[in-house]
């Protein structure tokens, strides 16, 4: 963390227990280092309970620009959708719809450049709901060489309700940020 957030307890600046824990375990594993290496990361340490929402992604850096390949995906992120993304590139999986696509690869790029983790949220406005669907997300970079990120872990957690994420999206009006914080600047 950096800044004033510093004297912030980790729940109060991740407030979901699930991706809370995934930040923990990713901080245990990093050491004295920046960040851990893709070889740190065991799947079988991480809870079953996190696992459908948690992703990996390589980073292909393009000169100065990295992209993002879904490597692994959990569940959570297609099971309602016909396709699993896996093997894809974010910025042509995901949909445009309302800044959605440009804002989520926005969020991995900063990540990246700054090689920290970050906790981020936003809030969708439904067309015909009242309340807003609201997804939270760690984004945690890893390094083989302590330098370069070229993986990221990362979970999310949706509140939609009963509502599929892709008929939120679909019938997303405005997308709202609710929190962006480096955890480990």
């Amino acid at each position: 963390m950096s800044g004033m957030e510093e004297s912030r307890p980790v729940a109060d600046v991740v407030p979901n227990p699930l991706l809370n824990q995934l930040y923990q375990y990713w901080r245990s594993k990093r050491g004295t280092r920046r960040m851990p290496r893709r070889a740190d990361i065991d799947p079988l340490e991480i809870p079953a309970d996190i696992w459908p929402h948690t992703m990996l992604l390589d980073v292909i850096w393009e000169g100065a620009a990295p992209r993002f390949r879904y490597r692994r995906v959990g569940e959570v992120f297609w099971r309602d959708s016909p396709h699993d993304p896996t093997g894809h590139f974010i910025d042509e999986a995901l949909p445009e719809q309302v800044g959605y696509r440009q804002y989520v690869v926005g969020i991995y790029e900063e990540m990246a450049r700054r090689r920290a983790a970050m906790y981020t949220a936003s809030s969708f406005t439904l067309e015909g709901r009242p309340e807003p669907a609201v997804t939270q997300r760690v984004s945690l970079p890893l390094s083989n060489d302590g330098a370069t990120v070229n993986m990221v872990l990362a979970a999310h957690a949706f509140e939609h309700g009963i509502i599929s994420r892709d008929m939120a999206l679909a019938r997303a009006t405005a997308l709202t940020e609710l929190a962006r914080v480096i955890l480990d600047d």
